[in-house]
């Protein structure tokens, strides 16, 4: 079952910063400069959390995983341009 996910990122050096920013969008789509939504299964935010860790420095960067229930991805409220990312829906294996 996949979750909604709200990724936000603070990367000291421009290098890296591009690289974490590359590696997010194979996981979810870009809302804001440090911002990603993502929808992800179990396993694809633990392997988002291991490519993370081999780009970041952890005494100088920072990344935050927030984990939106249903009904908070509902009560999501945007003033400008731009929608919620929809979820994938259902898997067929």
């Amino acid at each position: 079952m996949s979750r909604f996910y709200l990724i936000c990122f603070d990367v000291a050096d421009d290098r890296r910063l591009r690289r974490v920013a590359d590696e997010l969008e194979n996981f979810g789509r870009r809302v804001q400069r440090s911002v990603f939504e993502c929808w992800l299964e179990d396993g694809d935010l633990f392997e988002l959390k291991r490519r993370m860790a081999a780009h970041i420095e952890p005494g100088e960067d920072r990344i935050r995983y927030y984990r939106l229930c249903g009904k908070d991805v509902e009560d999501i409220r945007i003033d400008g341009p731009g929608e919620v990312t929809p979820s994938p829906g259902p898997r067929i294996l």
